[in-house]
Protein backbone atom coordinates (compact mmCIF):
# COMPACT_ATOMS: atom_id res chain seq x y z
CA UNK A 1 0.00 0.00 0.00
CA UNK A 2 2.98 2.43 1.16
CA UNK A 3 4.72 1.73 -2.21
CA UNK A 4 1.64 2.43 -4.53
CA UNK A 5 1.19 5.45 -2.12
CA UNK A 6 4.57 6.17 -3.19
CA UNK A 7 4.74 5.22 -6.85
CA UNK A 8 1.66 7.58 -7.09
CA UNK A 9 2.94 10.62 -5.30
CA UNK A 10 6.03 10.65 -6.88
CA UNK A 11 4.43 10.31 -10.75
CA UNK A 12 1.85 13.03 -10.01
CA UNK A 13 4.56 15.45 -8.78
CA UNK A 14 6.57 14.89 -11.61
CA UNK A 15 3.73 15.56 -13.82
CA UNK A 16 2.90 18.53 -12.00
CA UNK A 17 6.33 19.93 -12.37
CA UNK A 18 6.27 19.39 -16.11
CA UNK A 19 2.63 21.20 -16.23
CA UNK A 20 4.01 24.01 -14.10
CA UNK A 21 6.97 24.47 -16.50
CA UNK A 22 4.84 25.26 -19.62
CA UNK A 23 4.53 28.49 -21.58
CA UNK A 24 2.38 31.26 -19.78
CA UNK A 25 -0.20 30.71 -22.18
CA UNK A 26 -1.13 26.97 -21.67
CA UNK A 27 -0.35 27.57 -17.98
CA UNK A 28 -3.36 30.04 -18.42
CA UNK A 29 -5.35 27.22 -20.30
CA UNK A 30 -4.40 24.86 -17.14
CA UNK A 31 -6.14 27.51 -15.00
CA UNK A 32 -9.10 26.93 -16.95
CA UNK A 33 -9.30 22.93 -17.15
CA UNK A 34 -8.57 22.50 -13.20
CA UNK A 35 -10.91 25.51 -12.46
CA UNK A 36 -13.48 23.85 -14.51
CA UNK A 37 -13.07 20.01 -13.50
CA UNK A 38 -12.99 21.07 -9.65
CA UNK A 39 -16.55 22.65 -9.90
CA UNK A 40 -17.92 19.74 -12.12
CA UNK A 41 -16.42 17.08 -9.54
CA UNK A 42 -17.60 19.12 -6.33
CA UNK A 43 -21.05 20.98 -8.02
CA UNK A 44 -22.60 20.89 -4.68
CA UNK A 45 -20.30 22.84 -2.97
CA UNK A 46 -19.78 25.30 -5.56
CA UNK A 47 -23.62 25.82 -5.71
CA UNK A 48 -24.31 26.76 -2.31
CA UNK A 49 -20.74 28.41 -2.16
CA UNK A 50 -21.60 30.96 -5.13
CA UNK A 51 -25.19 31.35 -4.04
CA UNK A 52 -24.63 31.95 -0.82
CA UNK A 53 -27.42 29.27 0.80
CA UNK A 54 -27.61 25.94 1.96
CA UNK A 55 -31.08 25.81 -0.41
CA UNK A 56 -29.94 24.70 -3.33
CA UNK A 57 -29.49 21.14 -4.55
CA UNK A 58 -27.79 19.87 -8.34
CA UNK A 59 -30.13 18.44 -10.21
CA UNK A 60 -27.04 18.03 -13.13
CA UNK A 61 -24.08 19.66 -14.18
CA UNK A 62 -24.55 20.23 -17.99
CA UNK A 63 -22.48 19.40 -21.00
CA UNK A 64 -20.89 22.22 -22.52
CA UNK A 65 -19.96 20.51 -25.28
CA UNK A 66 -23.16 21.03 -27.19
CA UNK A 67 -22.83 23.08 -29.94
CA UNK A 68 -25.58 25.76 -28.91
CA UNK A 69 -23.44 26.02 -25.34
CA UNK A 70 -20.01 25.61 -26.25
CA UNK A 71 -20.66 29.08 -28.86
CA UNK A 72 -20.99 30.93 -25.65
CA UNK A 73 -17.32 29.25 -24.47
CA UNK A 74 -18.92 29.59 -20.99
CA UNK A 75 -17.25 27.35 -18.19
CA UNK A 76 -19.91 25.60 -16.42
CA UNK A 77 -23.36 25.45 -16.20
CA UNK A 78 -25.51 23.53 -13.30
CA UNK A 79 -29.37 22.54 -13.56
CA UNK A 80 -30.00 23.22 -9.44
CA UNK A 81 -33.15 23.18 -7.76
CA UNK A 82 -32.96 26.44 -5.49
CA UNK A 83 -35.80 27.43 -2.67
CA UNK A 84 -37.76 25.02 -4.46
CA UNK A 85 -37.61 26.79 -8.39
CA UNK A 86 -35.39 24.98 -10.96
CA UNK A 87 -32.96 27.41 -12.08
CA UNK A 88 -29.47 27.50 -14.01
CA UNK A 89 -26.20 28.70 -11.83
CA UNK A 90 -23.59 30.12 -14.42
CA UNK A 91 -20.26 29.59 -13.04
CA UNK A 92 -17.87 31.81 -15.29
CA UNK A 93 -13.76 31.36 -13.74
CA UNK A 94 -11.48 34.57 -15.00
CA UNK A 95 -7.92 34.35 -14.10
CA UNK A 96 -7.09 38.10 -14.88
CA UNK A 97 -9.27 40.84 -16.39
CA UNK A 98 -10.62 40.42 -19.62
CA UNK A 99 -9.16 42.71 -21.97
CA UNK A 100 -10.34 41.96 -25.33
CA UNK A 101 -14.02 42.15 -24.31
CA UNK A 102 -15.27 43.63 -21.37
CA UNK A 103 -16.87 41.22 -18.79
CA UNK A 104 -20.15 43.02 -18.46
CA UNK A 105 -20.39 42.31 -22.29
CA UNK A 106 -19.26 38.68 -22.31
CA UNK A 107 -21.35 38.00 -19.36
CA UNK A 108 -24.58 39.52 -20.79
CA UNK A 109 -23.38 37.30 -24.03
CA UNK A 110 -23.80 34.46 -21.87
CA UNK A 111 -26.95 35.16 -19.95
CA UNK A 112 -28.68 36.09 -23.00
CA UNK A 113 -27.82 33.00 -24.74
CA UNK A 114 -28.54 31.57 -21.64
CA UNK A 115 -31.64 31.97 -21.33
CA UNK A 116 -32.57 31.59 -25.01
CA UNK A 117 -31.06 28.03 -24.78
CA UNK A 118 -32.50 26.59 -20.97
CA UNK A 119 -35.59 29.00 -20.92
CA UNK A 120 -34.74 29.51 -17.30
CA UNK A 121 -33.58 31.85 -14.42
CA UNK A 122 -29.85 32.43 -14.44
CA UNK A 123 -28.12 32.78 -11.55
CA UNK A 124 -24.27 33.50 -13.23
CA UNK A 125 -21.30 34.62 -11.42
CA UNK A 126 -17.64 35.40 -12.26
CA UNK A 127 -14.91 34.51 -10.45
CA UNK A 128 -11.77 36.20 -10.29
CA UNK A 129 -8.64 34.01 -9.78
CA UNK A 130 -6.30 36.44 -9.30
CA UNK A 131 -5.33 38.85 -6.45
CA UNK A 132 -5.50 42.03 -8.58
CA UNK A 133 -8.44 40.80 -10.85
CA UNK A 134 -11.87 41.84 -11.08
CA UNK A 135 -11.58 45.21 -9.17
CA UNK A 136 -13.16 47.65 -11.88
CA UNK A 137 -15.37 44.87 -13.04
CA UNK A 138 -19.03 46.75 -11.93
CA UNK A 139 -21.41 43.30 -11.90
CA UNK A 140 -23.76 44.35 -14.44
CA UNK A 141 -24.54 45.27 -17.91
CA UNK A 142 -26.79 48.40 -18.26
CA UNK A 143 -28.09 49.96 -21.54
CA UNK A 144 -29.55 53.22 -20.34
CA UNK A 145 -31.73 54.24 -23.72
CA UNK A 146 -34.98 55.63 -23.89
CA UNK A 147 -37.50 52.62 -24.38
CA UNK A 148 -34.38 50.02 -25.15
CA UNK A 149 -33.33 50.01 -21.45
CA UNK A 150 -31.35 46.47 -20.90
CA UNK A 151 -30.08 46.04 -17.55
CA UNK A 152 -28.30 42.67 -16.69
CA UNK A 153 -26.86 41.58 -13.09
CA UNK A 154 -24.38 38.87 -12.39
CA UNK A 155 -22.89 38.71 -9.00
CA UNK A 156 -18.59 39.45 -8.71
CA UNK A 157 -16.72 36.94 -6.57
CA UNK A 158 -12.89 37.46 -6.03
CA UNK A 159 -11.38 35.20 -4.13
CA UNK A 160 -8.73 37.03 -2.74
CA UNK A 161 -11.24 39.15 -0.97
CA UNK A 162 -12.66 35.72 1.07
CA UNK A 163 -11.07 34.98 3.93
CA UNK A 164 -9.51 31.25 3.16
CA UNK A 165 -9.60 29.75 7.03
CA UNK A 166 -14.06 28.91 6.84
CA UNK A 167 -13.25 26.75 3.65
CA UNK A 168 -10.30 25.16 5.31
CA UNK A 169 -12.36 24.46 8.55
CA UNK A 170 -15.76 23.83 6.42
CA UNK A 171 -14.09 20.56 4.33
CA UNK A 172 -15.44 22.33 1.07
CA UNK A 173 -13.62 19.93 -1.15
CA UNK A 174 -14.22 21.48 -4.58
CA UNK A 175 -12.98 24.95 -2.76
CA UNK A 176 -9.98 23.69 -0.94
CA UNK A 177 -7.64 23.99 -3.86
CA UNK A 178 -8.59 27.71 -4.19
CA UNK A 179 -7.49 28.50 -1.07
CA UNK A 180 -4.33 29.17 -1.26
CA UNK A 181 -5.56 32.24 -3.56
CA UNK A 182 -7.96 33.64 -0.91
CA UNK A 183 -7.13 35.72 2.71
CA UNK A 184 -4.41 33.77 5.25
CA UNK A 185 -5.46 34.61 9.34
CA UNK A 186 -4.05 37.67 10.12
CA UNK A 187 -0.32 38.34 11.03
CA UNK A 188 -0.21 34.81 9.26
CA UNK A 189 2.90 34.14 7.28
CA UNK A 190 2.41 32.97 3.92
CA UNK A 191 4.64 29.80 4.14
CA UNK A 192 2.26 28.73 7.12
CA UNK A 193 -0.86 29.63 4.94
CA UNK A 194 0.03 27.00 2.22
CA UNK A 195 1.40 24.51 4.02
CA UNK A 196 -2.40 24.90 5.91
CA UNK A 197 -3.76 24.77 2.45
CA UNK A 198 -1.95 21.50 1.52
CA UNK A 199 -2.61 19.86 5.05
CA UNK A 200 -6.06 20.76 4.55
CA UNK A 201 -6.20 19.11 1.01
CA UNK A 202 -4.22 15.83 2.33
CA UNK A 203 -6.55 15.40 4.94
CA UNK A 204 -9.47 14.63 2.30
CA UNK A 205 -10.77 11.38 2.25
CA UNK A 206 -9.93 9.97 -1.15
CA UNK A 207 -8.07 7.25 -3.30
CA UNK A 208 -4.31 7.79 -3.46
CA UNK A 209 -5.22 8.58 -7.39
CA UNK A 210 -7.40 10.91 -6.57
CA UNK A 211 -5.19 12.38 -4.06
CA UNK A 212 -2.46 13.22 -5.65
CA UNK A 213 -4.40 14.74 -8.50
CA UNK A 214 -6.13 16.96 -6.12
CA UNK A 215 -2.60 18.32 -4.48
CA UNK A 216 -1.52 19.03 -7.94
CA UNK A 217 -4.67 21.25 -8.71
CA UNK A 218 -3.78 22.95 -5.58
CA UNK A 219 -0.15 23.72 -6.86
CA UNK A 220 -1.16 24.73 -10.16
CA UNK A 221 -3.96 27.18 -9.06
CA UNK A 222 -1.58 28.16 -5.98
CA UNK A 223 0.84 28.84 -8.61
CA UNK A 224 -0.52 32.47 -9.58
CA UNK A 225 0.25 33.53 -5.79
CA UNK A 226 3.18 31.16 -4.56
CA UNK A 227 6.41 30.63 -5.68
CA UNK A 228 6.08 26.77 -7.55
CA UNK A 229 9.40 25.82 -5.29
CA UNK A 230 7.64 26.81 -2.40
CA UNK A 231 4.56 25.41 -3.38
CA UNK A 232 6.47 21.98 -3.93
CA UNK A 233 8.57 21.40 -1.00
CA UNK A 234 5.04 21.63 1.15
CA UNK A 235 3.43 19.41 -0.38
CA UNK A 236 6.21 16.92 -0.05
CA UNK A 237 7.13 17.31 3.12
CA UNK A 238 3.61 16.95 3.87
CA UNK A 239 3.19 13.25 2.02
CA UNK A 240 6.64 12.34 3.50
CA UNK A 241 4.72 12.45 6.87
CA UNK A 242 2.43 9.24 5.39
CA UNK A 243 4.92 7.39 4.05
CA UNK A 244 7.67 5.29 5.12
CA UNK A 245 8.66 4.45 1.76
CA UNK A 246 9.44 7.78 0.60
CA UNK A 247 11.51 7.99 4.19
CA UNK A 248 13.27 5.11 2.96
CA UNK A 249 14.82 6.42 0.26
CA UNK A 250 15.44 9.82 1.66
CA UNK A 251 17.30 8.24 4.38
CA UNK A 252 18.99 6.32 1.53
CA UNK A 253 20.77 9.34 0.17
CA UNK A 254 18.36 11.27 -1.77
CA UNK A 255 18.37 14.20 0.98
CA UNK A 256 20.74 15.15 -2.11
CA UNK A 257 17.27 16.81 -3.49
CA UNK A 258 13.92 16.21 -3.78
CA UNK A 259 14.84 16.57 -7.63
CA UNK A 260 17.16 14.18 -7.66
CA UNK A 261 14.84 11.98 -5.68
CA UNK A 262 12.39 11.97 -8.20
CA UNK A 263 14.55 10.72 -10.44
CA UNK A 264 16.33 8.24 -8.55
CA UNK A 265 13.07 7.16 -7.10
CA UNK A 266 11.86 6.12 -11.26
CA UNK A 267 14.80 4.95 -12.40
CA UNK A 268 15.40 2.45 -9.48
CA UNK A 269 12.04 0.90 -9.60
CA UNK A 270 9.24 3.26 -9.84
CA UNK A 271 9.13 3.60 -13.43
CA UNK A 272 6.56 0.37 -13.48
CA UNK A 273 3.67 2.01 -10.76
CA UNK A 274 4.49 5.26 -12.64
CA UNK A 275 3.09 4.03 -15.66
CA UNK A 276 0.36 2.20 -13.89
CA UNK A 277 -0.44 5.25 -11.80
CA UNK A 278 -0.53 7.67 -15.43
CA UNK A 279 -2.95 4.96 -17.15
CA UNK A 280 -5.35 4.89 -14.62
CA UNK A 281 -5.23 8.81 -14.11
CA UNK A 282 -5.92 9.03 -17.78
CA UNK A 283 -9.07 6.36 -17.85
CA UNK A 284 -9.83 8.27 -14.25
CA UNK A 285 -9.94 11.45 -16.20
CA UNK A 286 -12.04 10.37 -19.45
CA UNK A 287 -14.08 8.85 -17.42
CA UNK A 288 -15.29 11.73 -15.13
CA UNK A 289 -14.91 14.26 -18.12
CA UNK A 290 -17.01 12.49 -20.61
CA UNK A 291 -18.84 10.11 -18.20
CA UNK A 292 -17.46 7.45 -20.03
CA UNK A 293 -18.28 3.98 -18.60
CA UNK A 294 -16.32 1.22 -21.47
CA UNK A 295 -12.67 2.90 -21.29
CA UNK A 296 -11.26 -0.89 -21.83
CA UNK A 297 -10.23 -0.39 -25.78
CA UNK A 298 -8.30 2.96 -24.10
CA UNK A 299 -6.57 0.62 -21.55
CA UNK A 300 -5.95 -1.60 -23.77
CA UNK A 301 -4.11 0.77 -26.24
CA UNK A 302 -2.60 2.94 -23.73
CA UNK A 303 -0.36 -0.52 -23.12
CA UNK A 304 0.91 -0.21 -26.28
CA UNK A 305 2.82 3.28 -25.43
CA UNK A 306 6.63 2.86 -24.90
CA UNK A 307 7.95 5.41 -22.30
CA UNK A 308 6.64 7.14 -19.57
CA UNK A 309 7.05 10.59 -20.76
CA UNK A 310 4.73 9.87 -23.58
CA UNK A 311 1.93 8.59 -20.89
CA UNK A 312 2.72 12.09 -18.94
CA UNK A 313 1.73 14.05 -21.87
CA UNK A 314 -1.12 11.91 -22.46
CA UNK A 315 -2.21 12.61 -19.07
CA UNK A 316 -2.04 16.40 -19.73
CA UNK A 317 -4.08 15.22 -23.57
CA UNK A 318 -6.58 13.85 -21.07
CA UNK A 319 -7.65 16.61 -18.68
CA UNK A 320 -7.91 19.59 -21.52
CA UNK A 321 -9.14 16.86 -24.81
CA UNK A 322 -12.34 18.48 -26.08
CA UNK A 323 -13.98 15.19 -26.93
CA UNK A 324 -12.86 11.78 -26.20
CA UNK A 325 -12.85 10.98 -29.85
CA UNK A 326 -10.08 14.11 -29.99
CA UNK A 327 -8.14 11.94 -27.14
CA UNK A 328 -8.45 8.80 -29.52
CA UNK A 329 -6.73 10.42 -32.25
CA UNK A 330 -3.87 11.81 -29.90
CA UNK A 331 -3.55 8.61 -28.91
CA UNK A 332 -3.28 7.00 -32.17
CA UNK A 333 -0.77 9.18 -33.41
CA UNK A 334 1.34 8.95 -30.53
CA UNK A 335 0.88 4.72 -30.53
CA UNK A 336 2.05 5.09 -34.27
CA UNK A 337 5.07 6.95 -33.80
CA UNK A 338 6.01 4.73 -30.63
CA UNK A 339 10.57 4.25 -31.25
CA UNK A 340 10.90 7.64 -33.39
CA UNK A 341 12.48 9.82 -30.07
CA UNK A 342 15.04 6.85 -30.47
CA UNK A 343 16.04 7.34 -34.23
Amino acid sequence: MEEELARIYIASVSDMEQRLEQPASNRRQQYDTVSKALIHQNPEDWLRFSLGTPEAEVIEVLETEQPTIRSNRADSFIRANVRGQEVIVHLEMQTHDSRDTLMPYRMAGYVGRGIEFFQLPIYSHVIYLHPRAGRTDPGEYIQAIRDYEIRIRYKVIRLYDLEGSPFLEGRMKGLIPFTPLMKPPESMEPDEWIRQCVEAADSVAQDNIAKADYLADLAILGGLVFDYPTIRETIMETIMQESSVIQHFLQKGIEQGIEQGFEQGVEQGFERGSRESLIEGILESLEVRFDARNLQAVASTLEYVDTVQRLRALRREALQTPSLEAFWQTLGSIVTTNGDDSR
